[in-house]
């Protein structure tokens, strides 16, 4: 079920009741623009949820709660370091017998209820599930029934509104007021109070504090307002904007957002992310790239090709670039050109495959099967084989009159999940030549189902049925063509013959004269017309 929109269509909490209701698995994004986060459905129950840029805090959470010490915290973190960060922090805990699985699902409930907390704050923004998407590497999930979970992050940030106006600016230095400590043990203060007073030092901001706790922004709220009325903080001056920005690493911050941007196909917010990425650093090879990955997913390949070379010049080295400038002055028609940037790329990462397939498939495009295989044996095989490398050896190897070893090759793509419409297609045409109409069919509608406005296969299609006299088929088929506007005079002529086959003679002579009208010249569609006539004037 693919769910898009925005909040002004339907806010965030029918959203969440739609998929909870729904029983959905996967993952609703979210964003307002500036921020980004995920919440992950398993049949209906929330098990995980995030907030892009802002960093994971389970060690920091589980030491407040008083459930490991500093001690335990550093020599986990080392361990995470050493093993090279592949594994959770969580896991190592769990390993170590610090925790228990409780303790972390306790956690991980935790995180939920903030990031819900935090995203039910938003007037404006977008939404989109992807159906059957779970975290990567989350091994411990959990099961929160979104009804309830809803009814209290509700209830929060009706208290949260009312709390915030009470609350000094984000940007906002907080300091700590001098007391006599008897004074100050009079207060009573509990664990998290102190840990939040330990954060107010005169040089973070309202803002960097949040961040820095371990406890969550709404009780992280309630605190810092509970210190300031009780006189043991006060408000100092304000950070300005730009370095507050800079404090929280506005770059990375900036790259994690267009990022994600960039996988949801939101690529004019990407592309926003990219270009602020610029304005503070030029020479910054992966905005570079990335911008020119969307303009070409855009189709924009001039300009795609302009901020590949802006990414070569800054890093000359990453084949990355060169192969996809080359794709970019392919789909320009600069073959010749396309071609020396596949070369560069295969000079500097031979063992990269889709270098080698891609100069493969500008060498059959201009029927240089020799040239092409070549670059094609050179690939590893211990490799995942591109898509596109065994597809292209399939095309050769029929090109070589060898069906049965192309039909291999296409339907280990097949077997293998990683379905094309072009490879359905071409199997199509296969099993057609092979007299297997039935897989035919099966093929070509499988490809259409995938792109369903593609004249070639629609054509295909067309033939089988009307080869095969399946007169129905054939008129769906032309009537789908006409829909798309992709039909010319012969095929008009031909819905013409069906609908009169059909018995309908009304819309046959309506499609002949749509045909003359294409094709004055046409004698044939001409003498229907006229016999036809002829027969109601004799009744």
């Amino acid at each position: 079920m693919a769910i898009k929109g925005s909040f002004k269509e339907v806010n965030l909490p029918d959203v969440l009741q739609l998929l909870a209701v729904g029983r959905k698995t996967g993952c609703l994004k979210v964003t307002d623009g500036s921020n980004f986060g995920s919440v992950f459905f398993n049949q209906g129950k929330i098990c995980y949820a995030n907030l892009l840029n802002r960093p994971d805090r389970l060690g920091d959470r589980l030491f407040s709660r008083g459930l490991i010490t500093s001690r335990d915290l550093q020599d986990a973190l080392a361990l995470q370091q050493q093993e090279g960060g592949t594994r959770r922090l969580g896991i190592l805990l769990l390993e170590t017998g610090l925790v228990k699985q409780a303790d972390i699902e306790a956690d991980v409930s935790g995180q939920i209820e903030d990031t819900i907390f935090y995203l039910l704050r938003w007037v404006d923004g977008e939404f989109f599930f992807e159906p059957d998407s779970l975290p990567e590497g989350e091994t411990i999930l959990v099961s929160l029934d979104a009804m309830n979970l809803l009814l209290e992050e509700a209830r929060r940030v009706d208290e949260w509104r009312t709390l915030e106006k009470k609350l000094p600016t984000p940007q906002t230095v907080l300091e700590r007021v001098m007391m006599d400590l008897a004074k100050q043990e009079e207060l009573n203060l509990n664990s998290e109070e102190k840990q939040i007073l330990s954060l107010i030092d005169g040089y973070r901001s309202l803002a960097e504090i949040m961040e820095t706790s371990a406890l969550g922004e709404f009780l992280t709220s309630k605190i810092v307002y509970g210190l300031l009325l009780a006189g043991l903080a006060k408000r100092g001056s304000e950070k300005s904007k730009q370095a507050a920005a800079w404090n929280l690493n506005i770059i990375d911050d900036h790259g994690n957002l267009g990022m994600a941007f960039y996988r949801t196909q939101m690529y004019d917010e990407a592309t926003r992310e990219y270009r602020r990425i610029i304005e503070i650093r030029p020479d910054h090879y992966e905005a570079r790239f990335y911008l020119g990955l969307i303009h070409f997913r855009k189709g924009e390949y001039a300009e795609a090709a302009t901020e590949f070379l802006e990414a070569i010049a800054v890093e000359p080295k990453k084949a990355a670039a060169y192969n996809n400038l080359g794709l970019s002055l392919e789909l320009m028609g600069e073959r010749e050109d396309a071609a020396r940037q596949y070369r560069r790329a295969v000079e500097l990462s031979p063992e990269k495959a889709m270098p080698r397939a891609n100069l493969a498939c500008l060498f059959c495009g201009d029927g240089e099967n020799d040239s092409a295989r070549e670059q094609l044996n050179r690939i590893d095989p211990a490799a995942d084989q591109p898509l596109l490398a065994t597809f292209l050896a399939g095309l050769i190897a029929l090109r070589s009159r060898d069906p049965e070893q192309a039909n291999k090759l296409w339907s280990s793509i097949e077997n293998n999940n990683k379905h094309n419409y072009v490879l359905q297609n071409n199997l199509g045409a296969l099993m057609q030549a092979k007299g297997q109409d039935e897989e035919a069919e099966r093929y070509y509608s499988a490809a259409l189902k995938a792109r369903p406005d593609d004249r070639i296969i629609l054509r295909n299609l067309l033939e089988l049925y009307y080869k095969n006299g399946m007169i129905a088929q054939s008129v769906e088929t032309l009537n789908r063509m006409a829909e798309l506007e992709i039909m010319d005079p012969q095929d008009m002529a031909r819905l013409g013959n069906l609908y009169l086959k059909q018995g309908q003679k009304e819309l046959a002579a309506q499609w002949w004269r749509k045909t003359l009208k294409a094709d004055p010249e046409n004698q044939m569609v001409k003498r229907n017309l006229a016999l036809m006539d002829k027969n109601a004037f004799a009744k």
